[in-house]
């Protein structure tokens, strides 16, 4: 027995001694085709060895002859830097591929410590199909042959055609296919593709080389203006198109007199850009070419042929400055205004260009110096522009009425200047209500650009009192406010919780979404606030002055805003120029859909559809005739915005007294007719001067059903049709109805019946 026990002991003491572990481990089967060796060993062997890797047992052929030496380390990876790279064959479902190795000890003269075998990894081979190549850019797709589900992939790239010091590698790929970008254009690349397992730590097998060449920069495709197109803006945006997708590019573009020559390129744009809005006025009445290129690095196409580019710069230049009418904020009765600062607006009775407008404003209406000179009181001019508005800089003074008038001049020397505009006046909300203090908005205000994220975006404001206070807030797409000086808009929103008044002292500030209201993309924004006593009674303050911000636009479209005409604006004949801007810049191709009817409900509007500028000729208007226009942008990606705010204008052109439209000298709430009717009736009204109107139906229970009409409306007669629908655009059942219109001072109420 005790022989025995020795002998075992022996055994186990010299195994022991040569090798404790090994990988791969005898038998393995699914080893990768870049292998990874190691043994490891007890004190007395080592450290320097030779490895052999052979797919014959009696080691006649190895991979690499005749052995791998091994110093001072108990491990060995087999490593990939270009074609010529060893690595192991795969194995099939029906020939499992066999590989056996060893390991022998240098200073134990060559003993073998370990020998063993292993299986490889069946082949699942990248097979690269197609490869389809762009300027800077090229798809590469692939198939594993045999398909294999459950794959990742690794895809190189080299300059060199054995893949040795590759550009990049995209490693883990779970799909067979990646679009390579950031090339070179006119450039020689190579890939190859590897496929792994699903963790990623078994390479199974590589792909050959595949080889592709990437294009040089495309001609770009001008789209407008073309074809002796009309420019009416004196800054004109050019737009192209490239067939394709070609990320990365830059251009160029270059435009002279149809009757000039080329200069050096005048306009650089960024890349993925398609359009750009010259920095520039172009003369008027002058006939244009112009051209665009596309270049990536120091590579450049050909220019876009000049044939089909021609575009004329509309003519109605003016020799003389007319005389600006101001248009709001003006009107008797004297005309409250809540946003603050405002914006004056104005118009020219003629369409010319070549103009530019300056503003003065004063508390003090007396005229020194001659008729429309200077006011008696010091005032504030604002600058000189090209828009038919002018934004006042600083906040004025609540409560304080405001007078103010605008003049022209030529645009170039010797800069003519006209008379000064007839007076306009406006007062200036009141900022107090009895022993409530009315906020005062601090941030965002004047416009503001928010960036994302857009749920985090906080209202705040100040309201220095010592009473304890409680504030509502709220928030609209519009600055129309009604008579009180609260935000009217439809879809405007207010705080509800707690009865609408959640927010109390100390916090003044408020999430937006805690409103709750959601905001979007490329949007202007008008918030305002008020306060209450916390205390019985709950007296409550006036509206605070209307704040407004915008949100930033991304690759988003934008909602516009109107500019001119509005607010009632006379036309001088049967055709218009509106114009709208965008307040915030955005990264996409903007294009416009411009609706306008007679109708403030845009019943029978006419639609004109992918405008390229923000200004459009509308023709062919009736005589005498109010009309309402509003506009909405959207991208090439299929981002549409919603439609601006109405504006408003009225066209002349009769012929005959009897033509003429008549001037109501009375409001007046007529009779809906037909009453009772199923399922239309009409509702005629008559405002004497330019009102803020809303027409609403209740039933007999005083609840709101439907809101016909919300908003700024010019003097005349007018009429609106009720569908016996609610706000949500269901049916309402039999009954009586009570309409209600608001308008100024007016207010009248009338009965109707809805029979089915």
């Amino acid at each position: 027995m005790k022989n025995k026990l020795t002998i075992s002991a022996i055994i186990i003491l010299f195994f022991s001694q040569i090798i404790l572990a090994q990988t791969p481990a005898n038998y393995a089967l699914g080893v990768s085709i870049l292998p990874s060796f190691d043994w490891t060993l007890t004190p007395g062997t080592g450290p320097n060895y030779h490895l052999y890797v052979d797919d014959n047992a009696d080691f006649s052929s190895p991979v690499i002859a005749p052995s791998i030496a091994v110093t001072g380390a108990t491990t060995y990876t087999f490593t990939y830097s270009s074609t010529a790279s060893v690595v192991l064959q795969n194995g099939t479902s029906l020939a499992p591929k066999k590989y056996y190795w060893k390991v022998t000890d240098d200073g134990n003269a060559g003993a073998i410590l370990v020998s063993r075998e292993f299986n490889t990894v069946n082949e699942s081979v990248p097979m690269i199909s197609p490869v389809i190549p762009s300027v800077t850019s090229a798809y590469v797709g692939w198939s594993p042959v045999p398909y294999s589900s459950g794959l990742k992939y690794d895809l190189t790239y080299s300059l060199n055609s054995d893949m040795s010091a590759p550009v990049g590698t995209i490693s883990n790929l779970t799909t067979p296919n990646y679009t390579l970008t950031g090339l070179t254009n006119s450039t020689t690349y190579y890939v190859q593709v590897r496929t792994k397992n699903s963790t990623g730590s078994v390479i199974i097998s590589y792909s050959t080389v595949s080889t592709f060449t990437t294009l040089g920069p495309p001609t770009p495709i001008r789209s407008y203006p073309i074809d002796a197109a009309t420019v009416y803006a004196s800054k004109p945006t050019f737009f192209w198109y490239i067939e394709g997708n070609e990320p990365g590019l830059d251009y160029q573009i270059r435009y002279r007199l149809s009757s000039g020559a080329y200069g050096v390129p005048q306009v650089l744009t960024t890349s993925n850009k398609l359009y750009k809005t010259l920095t520039t006025n172009l003369t008027a009445g002058e006939t244009y070419v112009w051209q665009v290129r596309s270049f990536a690095g120091a590579t450049y196409s050909n220019w876009s042929t000049a044939g089909d580019s021609t575009f004329v710069m509309f003519s109605s230049v003016a020799t003389t400055p007319p005389v600006p009418i101001p248009s709001w904020p003006d009107g008797s009765p004297t005309p409250t205004i809540y946003t603050n600062p405002p914006v004056l607006y104005y118009y020219i009775d003629v369409y010319a260009t070549g103009l530019e407008f300056r503003a003065q404003y004063s508390t003090a209406n007396t005229l020194v110096g001659g008729a429309g000179t200077a006011f008696s009181v010091a005032p504030v001019t604002l600058g000189w522009t090209t828009d038919l508005f002018s934004a006042v800089a600083v906040s004025l003074i609540p409560g304080t009425q405001y007078y103010w008038h605008v003049q022209s001049r030529l645009a170039g020397p010797p800069n003519t200047e006209s008379a000064w505009s007839s007076t306009a006046t406006f007062i200036v909300a009141t900022t107090a209500s009895g022993a409530a203090t009315t906020p005062i908005p601090s941030t965002p205000v004047g416009g503001q650009i928010l960036d994302s994220p857009l749920s985090g975006v906080t209202l705040f404001w100040a309201a220095p009192a010592t009473e304890s206070l409680d504030y509502q807030v709220r928030i609209a797409q519009s600055s129309s406010v009604d008579g009180s000086g609260m935000l009217n808009h439809p879809l405007a929103v207010s705080t509800t919780a707690s009865g609408g008044w959640p927010v109390t002292d100390p916090t003044k500030s408020i999430l937006v979404s805690a409103i709750p209201y959601s905001l979007t993309a490329g949007a202007t924004y008008y918030w305002q606030v008020r306060s209450r006593l916390t205390a019985t009674p709950a007296i409550f303050s006036s509206w605070s002055m209307v704040a407004s911000f915008s949100t930033a636009a991304g690759s988003s479209s934008v909602v516009p805003l109107v500019i001119s005409p509005n607010y009632g604006q006379p036309i001088n004949n049967t055709s218009a120029v509106l114009t709208w801007k965008i307040p915030v810049p955005t990264d996409s191709h903007l294009k416009y859909d411009l609706q306008y009817s007679k109708n403030s409900d845009f019943s029978s509007a006419q639609t004109k559809a992918n405008l390229n500028e923000p200004v459009a000729q509308v023709t062919g208007l009736d005589q005498n005739s109010t009309y309402y226009w509003r506009v909405l942008s959207k991208t090439d990606n299929g981002s549409t915005s919603s439609y601006s705010t109405t504006g408003s204008f009225k066209t002349s052109g009769a012929t005959s007294v009897e033509e003429q439209e008549t001037i109501p000298t009375a409001y007046e709430l007529s009779q809906n007719y037909p009453n009772p009717f199923n399922p239309t009736t009409r509702i005629n009204f008559a405002i004497p001067q330019n009102s803020f109107v809303t027409i609403k139906v209740y039933d007999m229970l005083g609840r709101e059903v439907k809101t016909l009409i919300n908003q700024q409306m010019v003097s005349g007669n007018h009429s609106i049709d009720w569908n016996a629908d609610n706000n949500l655009g269901i049916k309402v059942a039999t009954g009586m109805y009570i309409y209600r219109i608001t308008a100024g001072n007016f207010v009248s109420t009338k009965k109707m019946v809805l029979i089915k």
